[in-house]
């Protein structure tokens, strides 16, 4: 019993998204794996942060891909508490969405940014989790462009 509730725990940051529309896209079920850059993040090392969960994924698709991930994105939103969202056009190409917290009362935030260039869409998506707030975040962004 022990053992299948360590497992389960360790388990845990993997399907840190779980819930979300946007799981899709980090399982790769909506676009391709081979054409996205991963990066995930757990543990000790996002402490000075206030995370404990970091991940993003970046690529680059046509339209018809684009609008897919611009769906899962817009989904989540409407369970955020808060959200920031930019569009150019009819186009999503900005957003920082506050959305519920976890059973354990840890934040959990979806940043979503692209832009068009001759028809090719230029896609990252950051899903974050831990104490950190909005202000932590905006104070690190802000940081690290000075």
């Amino acid at each position: 019993m022990i053992t299948l509730l360590t497992v389960l725990l360790l388990g845990a940051p993997l399907f840190a998204q779980e819930g979300l529309f946007v799981e899709d896209l980090f399982e790769g079920r909506v676009i391709s794996p081979k054409i996205m850059k991963k990066t995930v993040i757990n543990g000790s090392r996002l402490e000075p942060y206030k995370l404990d969960t970091y991940k993003s994924l970046s690529f680059e698709v046509a339209e018809v891909a684009f609008h897919k991930v611009e769906i899962l994105i817009i989904k989540d939103s409407n369970a955020a508490e808060d959200k920031q969202m930019e569009y150019v056009g009819d186009h999503l190409t900005y957003a920082v969405i506050s959305l519920p917290k976890t059973y354990t009362g840890l934040n959990r935030f979806l940043c979503f940014q692209a832009r068009e260039e001759r028809g090719v869409w230029t896609v990252t998506v950051v899903y974050l989790r831990g104490t950190a707030s909005v202000e932590d975040l905006e104070s690190m962004f802000n940081k690290r462009k000075k």
